[in-house]
């Protein structure tokens, strides 16, 4: 099986049940033995389809006139695949992509009659590329930012009637681009000077918080970079961790991370806190607590605790000094990492997804004693599940304060409101949200 019939494999598997890319590309490539360079176009083809999804049906509607084929699904596959070759992927030669494409539709029984319209509609997308004509934004502003940008229109409107323009455009623009790769070093197993030089032919000049962060400059899957497999680094972006500052870990803390998986904050967590320190490691599902029991195996540490462990009902109460609460979003904040969201969330999943932050925050209310810490945090960029959640809870638990953002957070990440507040738009990075809540003692309301 060549790279572009796995292209077609997990495009099908994606239009017939729309679900977790990240699995679905596990599945289809579990027990293959292919190129790296292979295995990189699967990855960038199968993720770019389904980022540019609207744009390129958009496009297939306007070549393909007959009706049958417009509703025949294997065809549009096949063009989708060799669309996203012509107008995306420009090292590819057109001529390449053309004949591949047809290859791809004879190799496939259901596709050998497909072969002759595969091959013209993509000769004449080449003819007249250069001249595609999308929606008048005049007519219709949202469809053509949706067209455009490939993004469903109810989520354009929400944006459009909370940022306005110009902070919408740039939040689409981000959310198609090819996300960077970040290598967050070790704290402990390695010096920094040895680590940067390890990665000076790989990685820029260190960033985010206390310089753990390095972006890759090469195009290289991460199971393939050596310091990972060795436990020196792991893959994370430098929003999770301004999360983390908010935290302030000390030597010796005990915490408990409520939605802990995949990982990647708990293990940075257990590096601060040192081994005088304990991570209480809380997931509903094991198969994601596995993730998290991994990442804290490959960096050998032994203070992280993992816990099948649902966050509505914890078993423990006020033993924590400091409480991660990274909850279940809608993940509008990376959509550039997760393009297959912006199809599957609904607004039905948003309300719902309020009311489970609510549920988790309320909960998270007994693990800590007095003047003990909850960090809640979301990756999405909508109100409801960060400030106006902020707000409520506050409400209803009049013992807790808004407290300060640690002095290592940059003041560039704190909105006016005191809270941490990235957002591609404005930071041109992953979105995230982040709020430092204080018990400072019972009240007379105290629901705890």
């Amino acid at each position: 099986m060549n790279s572009r019939q796995l292209v077609l494999r997990v495009i099908t598997a994606f239009d017939k049940r729309p679900g977790n890319l990240e699995r679905m590309m596990e599945h289809a490539l579990y027990g293959l033995h292919i190129d790296h360079r292979d295995r990189r176009l699967v990855f960038e083809m199968v993720y770019g389809i389904v980022r540019r999804l609207a744009t390129l049906d958009y496009m297939i509607d306007r070549y393909v006139t007959d009706e049958k084929n417009r509703r025949d699904h294997l065809l549009r596959r096949l063009l989708r695949i060799g669309l996203y070759q012509l107008l995306y992927l420009d090292r590819i030669p057109d001529h390449a992509s053309v004949n591949e494409t047809v290859l791809l539709a004879k190799a496939d029984y259901r596709g050998k009659g497909l072969a002759g319209t595969v091959n013209a509609v993509l000769r004449n997308v080449i003819k007249n590329k250069k001249q595609v004509e999308f929606p008048d934004p005049q007519k219709d502003l949202t469809e053509r930012l949706a067209v455009e940008f490939s993004h469903p229109r109810w989520l354009i409107e929400r944006w459009l009637s909370v940022y306005g323009l110009a902070r919408t455009r740039k939040l689409l623009v981000f959310n198609n681009e090819k996300p960077s790769i970040y290598l967050r070093r070790t704290i402990r197993s390695m010096s920094r000077q040895q680590f940067e030089a390890d990665v000076r032919m790989l990685c820029d000049s260190p960033c985010g918080y206390r310089d753990l962060y390095y972006r890759l400059k090469k195009a290289l899957l991460p199971e393939n970079i050596q310091l990972i497999r060795l436990g020196y680094c792991n893959v994370q972006a430098p929003s999770s961790g301004w999360v983390v500052a908010m935290l302030d870990v000390a030597k010796g803390d005990h915490i408990i991370d409520l939605c802990s998986a995949p990982g990647g904050k708990t293990v940075l967590m257990a590096e601060l806190a040192g081994d005088p320190g304990t991570i209480c490691s809380c997931e509903v599902n094991f198969t994601r607590l596995r993730k998290v029991v991994e990442a804290a195996e490959s960096m050998h540490l032994r203070t992280v605790f993992p816990i099948v462990a649902d966050g509505n009902f914890p078993p423990f109460d006020g033993i924590f000094d400091k409480v991660l609460l990274d909850a279940p979003c809608s993940a509008t904040g990376v959509l550039h990492r997760h393009p297959e969201a912006r199809w599957i969330r609904t607004v039905k999943d948003l309300e719902r997804l309020v009311k489970v932050q609510e549920t988790l925050l309320d909960s998270s209310v007994k693990l800590v004693g007095e003047g003990g810490v909850i960090v809640y945090a979301t990756c999405s960029v909508e109100p409801e599940e960060n400030e106006r959640q902020i707000e409520r809870f506050l409400v209803r638990h009049p013992e807790f304060i808004l407290d300060q953002c640690p002095g290592a957070v940059p003041e560039q990440f704190i909105d006016d409101n005191g809270y941490l507040k990235i957002t591609p738009f404005d930071h041109g990075m992953d979105g995230m949200f982040a709020a430092r809540l204080r018990y400072v003692g019972s009240t007379s309301t105290d629901t705890r």
